[in-house]
């Protein structure tokens, strides 16, 4: 009877001599062989990064190189797109009902993925890609310490892979039999990132990529910082459009007596002070994408020209009679309920309908708080990076326990920009290793005590009177169905010595995130 193979032979497989050399294929086949049968998953595969941060197949146990020599992930698509943003290890239990799951690997090899784990192959500050295993054989999620299991071999893969010298980035010719790897290249900066592992922004992220298929109008709303350009570009560079122009306009920032110049561009003595000709916008962005940020606060006559513009495809500078054919893919985007202002007569309804060929709403922070301590880690690290006083390649500050639950709990108003000022300027002021909440502008800190003081529980006793019970957080709350399935979950994994809940176990109880489910008690006001 054949001896199973257990985690340690996992590890072992790491420490004896090397069954061929760290990358090649024999190597990985060997080392999937051994990692799916110690996880009890069907199968197993490792992406590989290339010089763009787009993740490739190199291996796996359900599929060959040619099956899958063009399918690949950006970063942040996908579960291992957003393992690469992250850095952290994801598991998925029910990828089929999961937004973030990618399902064109699936769809190519006829494979139905039901639950996965991707982990990071990261060896001190090098990614080198991802390793997923793939439907836990016994049920329908893998247990909670392959998790950590997972994350383990990532890092002792990519150990094996730096002491061979492997650690590079992914190039096409060189699984076509040639003997060099393409070296690490820079991260590419002109690329758009949208951080976020929730399902909320993976949402919008796979919005953007069918909305990229086509030169159909989209519409973008969201409230003011919560990423509505960053979309727009991201549509941009995934269509047949990225290599033209992405050309952004406020329509708020420009006077209407110039917004039509702006625009449409003038011919030379068009009007007073016009002392040479000017392209306009529409015709910067020739081959490529107009965005049109804060189009609800145009006024209805020209209103009227940008739907004409939609419709025939034309347009005519100021103080000219030539008419000018524009090629350009048209994304516009509002902070403001536009079907509101139609219904209110000050936005045309025949140019709602034809913005809205796709309507993309951007989801805001306060709804995807298990994105927070990622977006401030990303934004430290590309503070370090821009930094003028110190080494790039240095490590930025961590962030430290109190201070990312401070950044967790926060509403945050404005947004992901605000969020960014707020850890922008405790970069700056850190002067250790780890980021205390002092180190918060002094608008975070008022900011935050005062949003307490508005859910304090003397504020919040009258506004409802339904209450069924003082809970141990001394708090009031609403019997609805959600707070009482947490309730249950408190009560039954609270501390049988004090009496007092035990968060980490209710969470894991209910399979949601512990910052997610703290988050989630404090807006039903069960703790302060």
């Amino acid at each position: 009877m054949q001896r199973q193979i257990e985690f340690s032979d996992l590890l072992q497989f790491f420490r004896a001599k090397p069954p061929a050399f760290p990358g090649d294929l024999e190597y990985n086949a060997e080392f999937c062989k051994i990692l799916i049968t110690a996880s009890s998953a069907e199968e197993a595969s490792i992406w590989q990064l290339d010089s763009r941060n787009q993740l490739h197949p190199i291996y796996g146990t359900n599929f060959t190189i040619e099956d899958v020599k063009d399918v690949y992930l950006r970063e942040g698509e996908g579960i291992g797109g957003a393992v690469i943003l992250s850095r952290l290890t994801v598991a998925v239990s029910q990828a089929t009902r999961d937004s973030r799951h990618d399902k064109s690997l699936d769809s190519r090899i006829g494979f139905q993925t039901r639950s996965m784990i991707s982990a990071p192959i990261v060896f001190g500050d090098d990614l080198f890609g991802v390793i997923n295993i793939l439907n836990y054989t016994p049920g329908s999620a893998f247990p909670a310490k392959w998790h950590e299991r997972l994350s383990t071999v990532g890092v002792m893969y990519a150990a094996a892979l730096a002491a061979a010298g492997r650690m590079r980035r992914y190039d096409a010719s060189a699984l076509r039999g040639k003997a060099d790897l393409q070296k690490d290249a820079p991260f590419p900066t002109d690329r758009t990132v949208m951080v976020g592992v929730s399902c909320a922004i993976q949402e919008v992220l796979e919005l953007c990529v069918k909305a990229a298929k086509s030169d159909i109008p989209v519409l973008i709303l969201g409230e003011t910082g919560t990423g509505k350009e960053l979309a727009a570009r991201r549509i941009h560079e995934a269509s047949q459009r990225d290599s033209g122009p992405f050309i952004p306009v406020n329509c708020a920032a420009v006077t209407e007596s110039l917004l039509e110049s702006e625009l449409f561009g003038h011919v030379k003595g068009a009007f007073s002070g016009a002392t040479r000709s000017r392209r306009g916008k529409f015709a910067a962005a020739e081959g490529g994408t107009l965005f049109l940020d804060e189009i609800g606060d145009m006024s209805m006559t020209f209103q009227a020209k940008i739907l004409r513009v939609l419709q025939e495809k034309q347009i005519s500078p100021v103080g000219s009679e030539t008419i000018k054919t524009c090629d350009v893919r048209f994304v516009a985007a509002s902070n403001q309920n536009l079907w509101k202002k139609v219904q209110a007569g000050t936005f045309r309804e025949d140019l709602f309908y034809r913005l809205c060929g796709i309507e993309i709403v951007m989801p805001p922070l306060r709804e995807r708080p298990e994105d927070i301590p990622l977006l401030a880690r990303y934004f430290l690290s590309r503070a370090r990076s821009d930094s003028k006083t110190g080494d790039a390649l240095d490590q930025p500050p961590e962030i430290s326990k109190e201070a990312a639950e401070m950044l967790t709990a926060f509403n945050w108003p404005g947004n992901v920009r605000q969020l960014e000022q707020a850890v922008m300027a405790a970069f700056t002021i850190c002067e250790s290793d780890q980021i205390q909440p002092r180190d918060f502008p002094a608008w975070f800190l008022s900011a935050r005590q005062s949003d307490f003081d508005d859910t304090s529980p003397a504020q919040t006793a009258g506004k409802n009177q339904q209450t069924e019970k003082i809970y141990p957080s001394g708090i009031e709350t609403h019997p609805d169905q959600e707070c009482k399935s947490y309730l249950n979950a408190l009560d039954s994994t609270k501390y049988s010595g004090t009496g007092r809940w035990n968060l980490s176990a209710a969470a894991r109880k209910l399979g949601v995130p512990r910052k997610t489910f703290i988050y989630r008690l404090k807006k039903m006001k069960l703790i302060r």
